[in-house]
């Protein structure tokens, strides 16, 4: 993950958790979505490929 990635994750989980705690659910879950999808995407292993010598 990138620093610029890192810093994006961390403003929508501010963004989340500020427009709970104002009462904007619907903001709120528009802000949560993309989180959780990035989340996913570091959840799973990759394999990477190898080279028979």
């Amino acid at each position: 993950m990138s620093n610029t990635e890192g810093l994006a994750y961390v403003a929508l989980f501010i963004l989340a958790i500020a427009l709970l705690l104002t009462n904007h659910l619907i903001l709120a879950t528009v802000a949560i979505v993309p989180y959780v999808l990035a989340s996913f995407k570091y959840s799973f292993p990759t394999k990477k490929a190898q080279r028979n010598r």
